[in-house]
């Protein structure tokens, strides 16, 4: 029960809340459609908050934020007060119509510390059964500096993923993105099902996951099925908690008996969203290589040397082989940061065209999906291509590009511009 009690004191910082402002049933539509064009250039932001949704009671649900203290700016009133930082931190509750239901902020002050980390808290929300959209808006006041972001709500049944948490289980500290270290031990929290007569069941995945299709081709991306899947061990805390090591790639823990609906985790790269280490930087070449170059990376007792001569060959120098490559594994972090799904968010749908094509001059955002247009609107050049959102049982983070022959001379040619390296700026 101590870690539990400890989840909002981590062990890097503690963010204090202020005053709560709570405004109900406003006409203001804040569902999180529109038309974006930097809405996935993590460069061009100065924020980047991150949100764990968790569904905690019936009606109300509590919202887990992290910030990066480096990314804030910290002022002092007179030379002998202790420099703070001065955030507020927004939630509107929209339903599928784009009506807002809830609207509510809190003030939070920290001062600076001798070291930079993550500044983490959370923040309680209202929120009845049902599926919504949900706008938060966090603001660095010192700065005047407000980043929105967007979460879908599904609190339609009690095993939706949502209503587990999932803690780091020596510090209670929750895993934020989904993704946790191989080899880690984990906790999964969920107060809605502490109590369910059904007992819980934990797979392991064991097939590999192919990567996604090519735009122009009429195969769709692979998506897991438990078809052939492990059963897990884990143990059942005195406090209700459920721990287990994550050692293999990805799992399902569910409470639903035909294994419909559930919490997805998956095991990935101790640096993970990051780029740092030999393994992230083979597999997304794949996309610009020939099977046969490819093949010739992964295989060989030193990669790293195979992927640097591919660069250089491609850059033709060492300093424009540096941009190139500064380019292409920032957008793999990108893409792993905002797609991630059940795998990498290089390997989904959207992280392929944001990888290759870069970010699009326009998003335009809907309840079914995403549209990213790239050229000028209106234009007989304009490229475009539609991501529909699929339910998925795994994430609710899946958007599936619908898939077209035409596309494949713009695939060719940009993977051959990569090639040419010819793309060292955007």
């Amino acid at each position: 029960m101590m870690r539990r009690n400890n989840i909002r004191i981590l062990a890097v910082v503690l963010i204090a809340t202020g005053a709560l402002i709570f405004q109900a049933c406003s006409n203001r539509s804040l569902a999180p459609t529109g038309s974006y064009q930097y809405l996935y250039d993590y460069e061009s932001r100065d924020l980047h908050p991150e949100y764990i949704l968790y569904h905690d009671g019936a009606d109300s649900s509590t919202v887990y934020f992290r910030v990066f203290s480096g990314e804030l700016l910290y002022t002092r009133l007179a030379l002998n007060t202790p420099f703070t930082t001065q955030l507020k931190l927004k939630a509107s509750v929209s339903d599928e119509d784009g009506i807002t239901r809830d609207t509510l902020s809190i003030s939070l002050h920290e001062r600076v510390k001798d070291r930079q980390g993550w500044l983490i808290g959370s923040m309680r929300i209202p929120m009845r059964e049902g599926k919504w959209n949900l706008l938060m808006e966090f603001t660095d006041r010192s700065r005047n500096l407000t980043q929105p972001s967007f979460i879908q709500a599904d609190k339609s049944t009690t095993t939706t993923a949502q209503h587990y948490l999932v803690t780091k289980y020596e510090t209670g500290e929750p895993v934020f993105g989904g993704f946790v270290t191989p080899g880690q031990k984990v906790e999964i929290i969920s107060d809605r099902n502490r109590e369910a007569l059904v007992s819980p069941s934990l797979w392991r995945f064991t097939s590999e996951l192919k990567l996604p299709p090519p735009p122009f081709s009429t195969a769709t991306p692979d998506q897991p099925s438990l078809d052939g899947a492990q059963a897990v061990p884990f143990v059942k805390e005195s406090d209700g908690a459920w721990t287990f090591e994550a050692t293999g790639a990805l799992y399902f823990f569910t409470h639903d008996a035909s294994r419909r609906s559930g919490l997805c985790i998956k095991a990935s790269g101790t640096h993970y969203p990051r780029v740092k280490d030999v393994d992230a930087l083979e597999w997304p070449l794949r996309f610009i290589t020939t099977k046969t170059e490819h093949e010739e990376i992964i295989k060989n007792a030193y990669p790293k040397l195979i992927i640097d001569r591919f660069w250089l060959e491609c850059g033709g120098s060492k300093e424009h082989a540096r941009e190139l490559i500064r380019v292409f594994y920032r957008r793999v972090e990108e893409a792993n940061y905002y797609f991630s799904t059940y795998t990498e968010g290089w390997r989904t749908d959207r992280g392929m065209i944001h990888l290759l094509f870069g970010n699009p001059n326009q998003i335009i955002r809907t309840s079914q999906g995403e549209v990213w247009n790239y050229g000028e609107d209106q234009s007989a050049s304009l490229l475009s291509f539609n991501f529909r959102k699929v339910e998925s049982s795994w994430t609710n983070n899946l958007y599936v590009l619908e898939r077209e022959p035409g596309y494949k001379p713009y695939w060719e040619r940009m993977v051959q511009t990569w090639r040419s390296g010819k793309i060292y700026s955007e």
